[in-house]
């Protein structure tokens, strides 16, 4: 039987009342706290980005392949709707779905008032199933169809200020060499909670846009793509990375590792493409705003993680200094008895490992208890305005907390073996006269 964990069985759990004890159960709640802590931070943080991106790619898409222009005119420009590329799966492998699109910027009008709008023009291989979490009311709409080509779908910011409804009749006019006047009827209102899309956009069947700017059916504004999801390398773990590491890198290392996955696809479809009339741009370069924001919450994040540990671990080692200090008389007869220091040192960092564990036990428990109480009941909630979302969402990684765990136990046991050194200081002798 391992000695040093048999005594450790013993005193672990003793029931005697002392000052240690009370010390053990602070260290036990600063472990448990500080691990749940990290739990929700992870969990909200991941929930966060991982919601926000969906709505932008539900709306949008992680590149955009259009005619090359140096203004920033909205699409007056038509291109072939069939290249190569849009035919031929193959041609782009990282690629997963390939859309049309086209824009046209216009005036909404009512009865009563009036709004500036950027119509977005979808073709029959939209793929709604993006957009439909975010449909409130209505329903999508019918491409190609001349019974519903005047449908459209606005979003509910637009609709509160104008005052529509499913079914409300509408005007847009389009401004150009001759003032050109559409009805459309409200086919459907959409909310992604991104007030800059929401503000703006209106969808349309994309035969409206062609018949505005006199193209004919295989003339479009621009492609949409969809990436793989195992091609992108997660922002989180490149930003762990770069911020723990990055002082070792090379400036030239450093800065490809800083790019965005994105870019670097980008550049590969560009490369593929070869045809210098046209241009792939990036969603993060179209809204750099939004995802430099949700990067800054990927340092957020790794700060808390970092100062969770340090309160876990200066706990650890106030309380496992007071063990030593009630233990003196111990460690002297085990020394006298032939024990050595090592034994002992092993001793307290079994000690330590068992109030760890019970304090990771608790931790892990109230931390996942809150983000599944958050998860299924949204207790937490936020302005949707400043923040795109209603509630705190939560996204559980049940691996990412399992490392949190074993890294919880890794740094705390690591940073406690200087404390148990003292150990080796203390003479038998004076040990056993210690009161």
């Amino acid at each position: 039987m391992n000695l040093e964990f048999f005594i450790v069985r013993k005193i672990a759990f003793s029931t005697r009342k002392s000052f240690s004890a009370f010390i053990i159960r602070i260290a036990i709640a600063a472990v448990a706290l500080s691990l749940c802590a990290m739990i929700v931070a992870i969990s909200m943080v991941t929930g966060f980005q991982n919601q926000i991106r969906n709505k932008v790619f539900g709306f949008w898409s992680h590149l955009e392949i259009v005619p090359f222009s140096l203004s920033n005119s909205l699409q007056e420009q038509g291109i072939y709707r069939y290249q190569d590329f849009y035919t031929d799966s193959t041609l782009l492998p990282e690629v997963r779905h390939i859309q049309v699109t086209a824009l046209k910027g216009g005036l909404l009008k009512t009865k009563d008032d009036f709004e500036g709008v950027v119509l977005k023009g979808v073709g029959d291989d939209f793929e709604w199933g993006n957009f439909k979490p975010y449909l409130k009311q209505g329903d999508t709409l019918t491409i190609g169809s001349d019974e519903n080509r005047k449908g459209i779908l606005i979003s509910k910011a637009t609709a509160d200020r104008l005052e529509l409804k499913i079914g409300d009749k509408l005007t847009v006019t389009f401004m150009g060499k001759t003032i050109r006047n559409r009805p459309f009827k409200v086919a459907g209102i959409y909310e992604t909670g991104l007030e800059e899309f929401d503000k703006r956009y209106a969808l349309v069947d994309i035969g409206i846009i062609q018949e505005l700017n006199h193209w004919g059916k295989d003339t479009v504004g621009g492609f949409e793509v969809f990436l793989k999801a195992n091609n992108l390398f997660k922002s989180r773990q490149r930003a762990y990375f770069l911020t723990l590491f990055g002082s070792l890198l090379s400036d030239e290392h450093r800065m490809e590792l800083a790019k965005d996955p994105i870019e670097n696809i980008a550049e590969d479809v560009y490369s593929h493409i070869n045809n210098p009339a046209l241009d792939v741009q990036t969603i993060k370069s179209l809204n750099p705003g939004i995802f430099d924001w949700l990067e800054l919450q990927t340092m957020n994040e790794l700060i808390i993680l970092t100062l969770m540990l340090v309160v876990a671990a200066i706990n650890m080692i106030t309380a496992l200094l007071i063990l030593i200090l009630e233990r003196t008389n111990m460690i002297g007869i085990m020394k006298a008895l032939g024990a050595d220091n090592l034994s002992i040192r092993k001793l307290f960092l079994y000690y330590s490992a068992v109030i760890i564990g019970v304090g990771l036990l608790a931790g892990n428990v109230v931390g996942i208890g809150i983000c599944m109480m958050q998860k299924y009941f949204h207790l937490i909630k936020l302005p949707q305005e400043s923040y795109y979302l209603s509630y705190v969402p939560i996204e559980m990684n049940f691996s990412w907390i399992a490392l949190l765990n074993l890294g919880t136990v890794i740094v705390t046991l690591l940073i406690l073996i200087l404390p148990t050194s003292l150990v080796s200081r203390i003479s038998p002798v004076k040990a056993i006269r210690f009161d």
